[in-house]
């Protein structure tokens, strides 16, 4: 299974889950470019198209609550109007591209905003290069999967990456029960870790989440290269993981 993963400052590709290559870079869509022309020369002989699982930082696809909006009559129209509060909403700079995971008109829905620019250059890596996106996702998706696969009644979830904090949060029930969300935040840059354990729990306690419901989670990622380089030195171990910060989760 191939792997690529594109955070704001570094990013690098795996190959079985285990690290093939990673570098700092001063630009993601730059960065994305240049590990796929390295997938694809890597895999040219052996098929045309490489299928690999794109993961975006927090940094990038950073989450949002979205609506209630009442009038909306077409899933058009509520993307159109996720896209609108999307920069406002996240922080990001110019227009977003959002995915909705529910309908906005009757409760809040989480929303996924991404640079429309950054996403127009993942659609263009795509058309141009031996290369295939099997799913684009947010690494901190991800990270929800795994922390609710061990503890299904996860009321606080946060995600520390190199260039992001992303809160996830529903106090009256599990993050993953649909329109149970109340904070879906993303801080960039990153807190440092102390001051990512600090909001970790002031939110907990504001939103009275139990110690055994609240997550902090820290992506380990491979030492990073200077620009244009590949730093090889973490080829022998796995690709970016979990780490424990705080709470229940076993990394």
């Amino acid at each position: 299974m191939i792997e690529v993963y594109i955070g704001l400052n570094s990013g690098g590709w795996a190959l079985n889950g285990r690290t093939q290559g990673w570098s700092a870079h001063a630009d993601p869509a730059q960065g994305l470019e240049r590990w796929a022309r390295v997938i694809g020369q890597r895999h040219a002989g052996r098929w045309r198209w490489a299928q690999a699982t794109l993961w975006l930082s927090g940094g990038l696809a950073r989450p949002f609550l979205c609506g209630p909006l009442a009038g909306l009559t077409s899933w058009r129209e509520a993307e159109t109007f996720a896209a609108a509060v999307a920069p406002e909403a996240t922080g990001l700079d110019g227009p977003c591209r959002v995915q909705l995971e529910d309908w906005p008109g009757d409760a809040l829905a989480l929303g996924t905003a991404l640079d429309a620019t950054l996403a127009e250059a993942i659609d263009a890596v795509a058309n141009s290069s031996r290369i295939a996106w099997r799913s684009i996702r947010p690494r901190w998706a991800a990270a929800l999967d795994d922390m609710l696969a061990q503890r299904p009644s996860a009321a606080l979830v946060a995600v520390a990456e190199e260039d992001a904090l992303t809160l996830l949060c529903s106090p009256t029930t599990s993050v993953a029960s649909p329109g149970g969300l109340e904070l879906a935040s993303t801080y960039a840059p990153a807190p440092d870790p102390a001051q990512a354990t600090t909001l970790w729990h002031r939110v907990m306690l504001s939103h009275d989440v139990p110690a055994d419901d609240a997550w902090l989670v820290h992506l380990a990622v491979p030492e990073v290269g200077v620009e244009g380089t590949v730093s090889t030195s973490d080829r022998s171990g796995v690709w970016p993981r979990l780490v424990q910060l705080a709470a229940g989760l076993t990394s």
